[in-house]
């Protein structure tokens, strides 16, 4: 079953009633009170990336559940604004990138990476690498449009892999991530102008 889909923005506004229905779905799927605090802690780690980002920026929200298997998701059409272009030039130009710290921040500075690479802008170091792949075999169809794709297991594979002196802090950031310790898997799109984030939990 798909919920309704729900407005959220950057200044908070949609967020409790979103949160609201994460909880009662959890309820009605019989979740023990551990698990709907999971779940709404998921959906909070989502709602407050979008809160980071600078201006006002919307998004769709929704879940998919099939008996105790729940997708959530968080679309949004970016269009990046003067004030969302300064950040994420500032962030790629300052000492430490305060912003890009943790996982959920290193999500949104890659996804403001795509778009602002697109502009002919600076990059910046996020740390993380999303996979150009056919617009086809992104949603069965093609556009026209690039297509992109990060997984937070892939990325862990690649952590766990890897031969590099980072290995140890990416490792770290991980262990610490809220978001990584709870979700099964996370996925994000880009197609276009369009970015999803999608949690996957199952119970």
């Amino acid at each position: 079953m798909k919920t309704e889909i729900i407005t959220i923005n950057s200044q908070g506004q949609g967020m409790e009633e979103a949160l609201a229905m994460t909880e009662s779905l959890g309820a009605e799927s019989g979740l023990a009170e551990e698990e709907k605090l999971h779940l709404r802690l998921l959906a909070e780690e989502l709602f407050g990336m979008l809160r980071s980002v600078a201006g006002e920026l919307a998004a769709e929200y929704w879940i998919i559940k099939e008996d105790r298997q729940f997708e959530l998701h968080m679309k949004s059409e970016v269009s990046l604004t003067d004030e969302m272009r300064e950040q994420l030039i500032s962030a790629s130009t300052s000492g430490e990138n305060a912003a890009g710290k943790g996982i959920m921040g290193k999500i949104r500075l890659m996804i403001g990476e795509v778009f602002l690479s697109r502009s002919s802008e600076a990059v910046i170091a996020s740390g993380l690498a999303m996979s150009l792949m056919s617009t086809a075999s992104a949603i069965g169809q093609s556009t026209g449009a690039d297509a992109y794709l990060w997984s937070l297991n892939q990325y862990r594979e690649e952590v766990e892999g890897s031969l590099t002196k980072d290995k140890g802090e990416a490792w770290d950031e991980l262990e610490k991530s809220i978001i990584a310790k709870l979700a099964d898997e996370v996925k994000v799109w880009i197609v276009g102008s369009s970015a999803e984030i999608t949690v996957y939990k199952a119970f």
